[in-house]
Parts: structure tokens; C-alpha cells; sequence
């Protein structure tokens, strides 16, 4: 029986080729990984928050946040957890709007409504031209900017 420690010890250095198939950190990141990602920016952006000091109140890096948001690195339970206590919202909430949504094929690109909205108030531009428009007190202006909105749009398709 003395050839048993030794057994064991090859087999604990023995690289285990099934926990390297189960490891996520190899996989590369799906469709889910990249609507938390955009729903990581959309949240963001609308509590203006840069990735900086996102990146800061966490202690990760703006890079590794960049990349949590592109959908490139998958976000771990614990870290999506942390996450989501800083932005103030359930750890559900990243998981909103994805229902049983399988990757969209090539030529089956059609955004849906939800998804032009997210990303949308993810520009700057957008969210800009919101905090200006809501910043007009007199309804009156308001309605007349729309107008005009109305008016380049159609002229711009012209």
C-alpha cells in the first residue's frame, strides 16, 4: 500500500482536463454577457457616472469596465453583485429586457425598441440633448423646438 500516496500525489499534479472544460474564464462571452455589458453602460450613463469613478468606488480598473460593458469579459455573480449595489438597482435588473433572446443571426439584425432605446441615452449626445430640451421651462418653446425637429428631419430625408 505504499504506492498509494505516491498515486496520489501525480494525480493532484496532474492537470484536470475536465475542470479545464468547465472553466469560465475560458469561454468566450454570449449574448447574455453582452446585455448585461450594455445594460451595465445604460445604468451608468443614466446616473452619469464616467467608467473612472465607476471603476474607483469598485476597485477594478476603467479598462476591465470598458471591457464588462463591450460585452469582451464576462462579469463574474459576486462582482455583477458589487456592481449593482453601487448603481442602485436590483441584480435582476441587468438581466431585464433579455427574456428567452437567443444571438441574433446576420441578416436577422432588426433591433427591437427597447434595444434602440438603451442605446440611445447611452450617447452623450442624447442624453445632452434631454437634460437641454427638459431644461426649457416655457412649454410653448418646447413644443415650437419640436416643431422645428420635425422640419429638419423631414427636410434632411429630402
Amino acid at each position: 500500500m505504499p504506492s498509494e500516496p505516491s498515486e496520489k500525489k501525480s494525480k493532484s499534479r496532474a492537470p484536470n482536463k475536465r475542470g479545464a472544460k468547465n472553466r469560465v474564464s475560458s469561454k468566450k462571452p454570449t449574448h447574455v454577457d453582452e446585455h448585461v455589458g450594455k445594460r451595465l453602460r445604460l445604468r451608468r450613463n443614466l446616473l452619469g457616472l464616467s467608467q473612472d469613478e465607476l471603476a474607483r468606488r469598485i476597485g477594478l480598473t476603467s479598462q476591465l469596465i470598458q471591457k464588462y460593458e463591450a460585452g469582451e469579459t464576462r462579469i463574474s455573480a459576486s462582482r455583477l453583485y458589487g456592481i449593482a449595489e453601487q448603481l442602485a438597482v436590483p441584480i435582476t435588473w441587468f438581466f431585464d429586457e433579455l427574456g428567452g433572446k437567443k444571438r441574433p443571426s446576420a441578416e436577422s439584425k432588426q433591433p427591437s425598441e427597447a434595444q434602440d432605446w438603451s442605446e440611445l441615452v447611452t450617447k452623450r449626445e442624447s442624453r445632452q440633448l434631454l437634460e437641454l430640451y427638459f431644461g426649457i421651462t416655457d412649454e410653448r418653446l418646447r413644443r415650437k423646438l419640436m416643431e422645428v425637429a420635425q422640419l429638419l428631419k423631414t427636410t434632411d430625408v429630402e
